[in-house]
């Protein structure tokens, strides 16, 4: 179920050690729809108050990611994706959870600052972080010393895109998980 994860996206999507290191997987079953509901329920509040203009949310795109020893992804924006040509991402979302006691170190989330600086925010167990996919972000690396996948920082990435300027409107969910 859980596969190397790779950087790029659709049919280039490749593996690459140096950049991001973790595994993952698009199947989420039951959950799925249940994130997205929460997810899309609070789309409109959070696009008001990051003050995002035509946004409006029209796809949803999931990814659970386990994060062992050594695991990390170097900075990133969210927004470089080829996946979807009349759909851009908007709104990055991490849902964290993990077990407890917490059986990891490290693996903040570091968000990087418009203007220089960034804010490390710790891995919390139940909690959702959502920010613009536009920021440049990274995951500092991970250190699990039992070695357990179990013991792993887990989190389920998701995407809220919008319809591209000047694309069709598609309404519908995407294909892919």
């Amino acid at each position: 179920m859980f596969a190397p994860t790779g950087v790029g996206s659709g049919k280039g999507q490749r593996q690459n050690l140096g950049i991001r290191r973790s595994s993952s997987t698009r199947e989420l079953g039951e959950f799925r729809p249940l994130l997205r509901a929460k997810v899309f329920d609070q789309a409109k509040t959070l696009i008001a108050e990051l003050k995002m203009s035509d946004a409006r949310a029209s796809r949803f795109e999931t990814e659970l990611v386990a994060h062992g020893d050594g695991a990390f992804y170097v900075p990133h924006i969210d927004t470089q994706t080829q996946a979807e040509r009349d759909h851009i991402r908007i709104l990055s979302g991490v849902y964290y959870f993990h077990r407890l006691p917490k059986g990891f170190l490290g693996g903040e989330l570091r968000l990087f600052g418009f203007g220089g600086g960034f804010v490390d925010i710790e891995p919390t167990h139940n909690s959702l972080l959502v920010f613009p996919s536009w920021a440049r972000h990274e995951v500092r690396p991970v250190s699990c010393p039992s070695g357990a996948f179990m013991d792993s920082r887990f989190a389920i990435n998701c995407w809220v895109y919008r319809p591209r300027p000047g694309a069709a409107a598609a309404q519908s969910e995407p294909t892919k998980a």
